[in-house]
């Protein structure tokens, strides 16, 4: 949390690969300690299990295909209370979940959701691919394919969700919907767009250092392992 100087420091905590529900358990459970003025702003580095999440305004999974292929494929849906649509997530893509009282922060909402792209930006950067905003939808975009997604619930000016950044995920996977609802959007790779395999790990590290600097917070406790926090059960 921020001190009596206004400094910003958030601890990080890799969870490694969980299941979307116990992942979504844990933020609230942080969100509503900090409602509390409890415990410390907090980010979380994930991978899910494969996943389609969906926003509070549409709780219709938009996709391309059936439910029962989508069921075929192993991929699970969960409603959730961030904005946004359709989104989502499975092993080979990093996903930062940002625990954070954005009041002491001194930052509002909009200034936050930026931060996330930045930080997506500027991640993308250190591979030699240069990302944009599009006025299509909110996230990170590499000419007119999306690489990365943001959606955010703050309640009490706390938030949570955040950001999902494509490393290399399955991209059947992700063909089944429409990403963010759009019907003609593709959705693209940081690996892909690098034209080399690129490791989650390696971008978490990148995204650490980015969200840090961008946000100018401490960070503390590392890209570690989920067993090194405690948390292996999620």
């Amino acid at each position: 949390m921020s001190d009596s100087l206004g400094k910003r420091t958030i601890k990080v905590r890799d969870l490694g690969l969980t299941d979307y529900k116990k992942a979504h358990h844990l933020q609230q459970q942080l969100q509503a300690e900090r409602m509390r003025g409890e415990g410390e702003d907090t980010l979380l580095l994930t991978e899910h299990q494969p996943v389609f999440t969906l926003g509070r305004k549409h709780p219709k999974p938009n996709l391309r295909t059936t439910d029962e292929i989508v069921k075929a494929a192993g991929i699970e849906v969960a409603q959730t209370e961030r904005g946004g649509d359709i989104t989502y997530h499975g092993p080979g893509q990093l996903v930062a979940y940002g625990i954070i009282d954005l009041r002491q922060w001194g930052i509002g909402v909009v200034d936050y959701v930026e931060a996330l792209e930045n930080t997506m930006f500027g991640v993308l950067e250190e591979w030699g691919v240069e990302g944009h905003r599009h006025e299509c939808a909110r996230g990170a975009w590499v000419g007119e394919k999306k690489v990365g997604s943001v959606g955010l619930h703050v309640r009490r000016f706390v938030s949570m969700h955040g950001a999902a950044l494509n490393v290399a995920p399955n991209m059947g996977h992700i063909a089944l919907m429409n990403p963010c609802g759009l019907e003609n959007t593709e959705m693209t790779s940081l690996s892909a767009e690098a034209g080399r395999a690129i490791s989650v790990a390696e971008v978490a590290e990148a995204f650490v250092r980015q969200f840090g600097r961008l946000l100018e917070c401490e960070t503390t406790g590392g890209t570690t392992t989920a067993s090194s926090n405690g948390i292996a059960d999620l």
